[in-house]
């Protein structure tokens, strides 16, 4: 039986399987197609040329090197820091565009949200991380190494049922995706 002082660990294992899915997901999505990330960060405007490529290959090997860290539960409170700061950087990028007027913009998220649009609220969005991903920096994961499992795929399990959500949330009667 799991008692009420084993609930924060297992919270913080949900949000570490939340984020990171979230995280290998998006990373690998990347891996696989540079050439389009690489195009997404071009089109933000905030580095120079010679730091396009190495910034896409970098950000898209760090993600995915987070999002193992976080589903494995290793060093999860270092992994945890520097995934709130990647979302950090993020939702600066994002905002700095938003400013700019430069809203028909890629968000460069997930796969499947190629749609999605720069706006205040996707910067709100990808703010709204940072605390989850210090979840697991403050409590720590269960000791139980099967309690530890469950949760972080249960954590995965509900990253992919939010993104399901909000795909269809986001489409018309017919399944097509709206314009922004």
């Amino acid at each position: 039986m799991i008692g009420v002082g084993m609930l924060p660990s297992m919270a913080a294992a949900l949000a570490c399987g939340a984020v990171g899915g979230l995280y290998l997901a998006a990373g690998v999505a990347k891996l696989r197609d540079p050439d389009d990330f690489l195009g997404t960060v071009a089109a933000y405007r905030l580095l120079p040329g010679g730091l396009l490529a190495p910034a896409a290959w970098g950000l898209a090997g760090l993600e995915t090197v987070l999002g193992a860290m976080m589903l494995t539960g290793v060093a999860v409170r270092w992994a945890g820091l520097a995934a709130a700061l990647l979302f950090g950087v993020f939702a600066a990028a994002m905002a700095i565009n938003v400013l700019r007027g430069r809203v028909n913009l890629s968000c460069g998220c997930l796969p499947g949200l190629a749609g999605a649009r720069l706006s205040w609220l996707s910067v709100a969005r990808t703010l709204a991380l940072v605390p989850l991903a210090l979840v697991p920096v403050t409590i720590g994961l269960p000791g139980s190494w099967l309690l530890r499992g469950q949760s972080l795929v249960a954590g995965a399990c509900l990253l992919a049922l939010a993104l399901s959500l909000s795909h269809l949330l986001s489409s018309d009667g017919a399944g097509e995706e709206r314009s922004a």
